[in-house]
Order: structure tokens, then C-alpha cells, then sequence
């Protein structure tokens, strides 16, 4: 009898459209609330409960979400925080996780993020931002980011 090719679970299914817009959409309010230093949407965009985690550049590593929350805090209400651009967003994602990596462009400085969200009742919530220095690239005026479609026959 031949066999039945295998398929995957439902946790290692890939996204469907929407379900990549909705996490990209998430990735963007991240942003949007840094540049607009709007701690209440940060707020929001966090996940209220559950493990988390949070290294910004240099730092050690934040766990607790009241921690982290006010860490955000302190970095929007500084009159010298930056503005953050976020470019060449790419995503993977399974049902009910999703991770962003980007690169943030800064006035003086570059750096790739992982952005790490989990959907939950009401949406997609932040659960992990890390972020760290590369060496900078030349980049264009912002554009529609687009998540790059996978070779499935390459492993990396």
C-alpha cells in the first residue's frame, strides 16, 4: 500500500495572507508607538500576561512585563530618544506565533530587531523585542515591505 505523503500539524502550517498582514500591522504600531512616544499604545501592543522579553542595545536582558513596560516608559519620555525607521521586514510565522526581523535605521546607527508576537483573543501582542548593532547598509527611501518568498528547497 503506498504511503500517504505526511502533512504538517497545524503549529508548523505556514501563514495564510491576512495572517501575515495582521502580524506585520503589529510590527508597524510598535514603531509607529516608538516615533509618536505614545506609552499607552506600547501598552497596548504588549502582551498583558505570560513570558516575555526585552533587550534593547547594550542592556541587560528585561523579563518581567512591569519591567519592561517601564523601561519603554523612560525611553519615550526622553527628550533624546530617536526616531526609529523599520525596513526590509521579514517574517516567520505559525499559528500563533509570529516573529518580525528587521533593520532599524537611526540618525547615527543601524540595527536588526527580532520582534516576537503570539496571538492572542484580540489580536497579535508583543512578547520579545531584541535588538542589536550591524554594520549600516545603504538604504533607499522607505518602501511597501515585502516578505520574501521561502526556496523550500533550501534549509537556511
Amino acid at each position: 500500500m503506498p504511503r500517504r505523503p505526511s502533512r504538517l500539524p497545524p503549529l508548523l502550517a505556514e501563514f495564510d495572507e491576512d495572517e501575515r498582514d495582521a502580524v506585520l500591522a503589529a510590527n508597524r504600531a510598535f514603531y509607529r508607538a516608538f516615533n509618536d512616544r505614545d506609552a499607552a499604545a506600547m501598552d497596548l501592543l504588549w502582551a498583558p500576561t505570560g513570558a516575555m522579553v526585552c533587550l534593547h542595545p547594550g542592556q541587560a536582558p528585561l523579563h518581567e512585563r512591569a519591567e519592561i513596560m517601564e523601561s519603554w516608559r523612560a525611553i519615550l519620555r526622553h527628550p533624546q530618544s530617536p526616531r526609529v525607521r523599520c525596513t526590509n521586514e521579514w517574517l516567520i510565522g505559525r499559528s500563533g506565533l509570529a516573529l518580525v526581523i528587521c533593520r532599524e535605521i537611526l540618525a547615527e546607527v543601524q540595527l536588526m530587531a527580532t520582534n516576537s508576537f503570539v496571538r492572542l483573543a484580540d489580536g497579535w501582542h508583543m512578547v520579545g523585542h531584541h535588538s542589536g548593532p550591524v554594520p549600516s547598509i545603504d538604504i533607499g527611501p522607505p518602501t511597501t515591505a515585502a516578505t520574501p518568498s521561502r526556496d523550500r528547497r533550501r534549509l537556511h
